[in-house]
């Protein structure tokens, strides 16, 4: 485990390098937010709560789904796929290394820089500006802790499938584009999941998309709590199981028979 470790840790250091465009990035998150917080204060006027938030938990909805974005690649991260269709997938390929266990860890040192050096100064910012909430407690911070590390691992089991799709067609991002609408919208990054009809809400908590917003957010408001989070992150489990294992499934299907780009 200490050849992933390092590889995450490689991976962590090349994004400290685009110093620039994290600042330009935290810059957008914070303009979006302060767009949204207009949105729900006007939402929320002559009301006390909507969906079980009243208006400084939605508030704080925004500013740590803001936070979040990047960290649970919400827009997506096509690195896997470009590196199938450029070719580069036959250098990956011939390492010593289990494959999978590879582009987790390149994933893990992009999600702990964004979620540190994107995550934490857009929260602090939308603290100071907004009045965003502090955990409802302590066991809610650390509830909230393992629902992020819990969404990190989520979105990476995920994304690899259709990332992995780029085996077979020469240009993949149709397909992401597509995922990464489903993404926003099932997880809560768009509008909270606590907003949608009962039936609706019901059905997307079943999906494994609100561990990457919806569920972290909530338990950091002291929403989910007890019985209700352990339920709610043994179906997040179950679901990365099922992914993690219909995606070694999937890959050792697609490498049978392999021709990269150029050969």
């Amino acid at each position: 485990m200490r050849v992933y470790l390092a590889i995450a840790v490689k991976s962590f250091q090349k994004h400290l390098t685009y110093r620039a465009a994290n600042l330009a990035g935290i810059i957008t998150n914070m303009f979006f937010g302060a767009v949204y917080v207009f949105v729900y204060v006007a939402l929320f006027e002559g009301r006390t709560t909507v969906g079980g938030l009243d208006v400084r938990d939605a508030v704080t909805y925004v500013v740590l789904t803001q936070a979040l974005l990047m960290a649970m690649s919400a827009f997506g991260n096509r690195e896997l796929s470009e590196s199938i269709m450029k070719g580069q997938i036959a250098a990956d390929l011939s390492r010593p290394l289990d494959f999978y266990l590879y582009w987790a860890a390149i994933d893990l040192g992009r999600a702990v820089y964004y979620l540190i050096f994107r995550g934490i100064p857009t929260f602090v910012i939308g603290l100071i500006l907004f009045r965003a909430r502090l955990p409802a407690s302590p066991n809610a911070a650390l509830a909230f802790a393992a629902c992020l590390a819990t969404g990190i691992v989520m979105s990476y089991a995920f994304r690899f499938i259709p990332n992995s799709l780029a085996f077979w067609t020469t240009d993949a991002r149709g397909i992401n584009y597509l995922v990464n609408t489903v993404i926003l919208f099932f997880s809560g990054f768009i509008v909270p999941i606590n907003f949608f009809p009962p039936v609706l809400r019901g059905l997307v908590l079943l999906l494994p998309f609100s561990a990457l917003a919806n569920l972290p957010v909530n338990v950091y408001l002291g929403n989910v709590t007890g019985p209700e989070l352990a339920q709610a992150l043994a179906v997040q489990t179950a679901w990365i199981i099922a992914l993690v294992i219909g995606g070694r499934a999937l890959l050792r299907r697609l490498v049978t028979r392999l021709t990269v780009q150029g050969g």
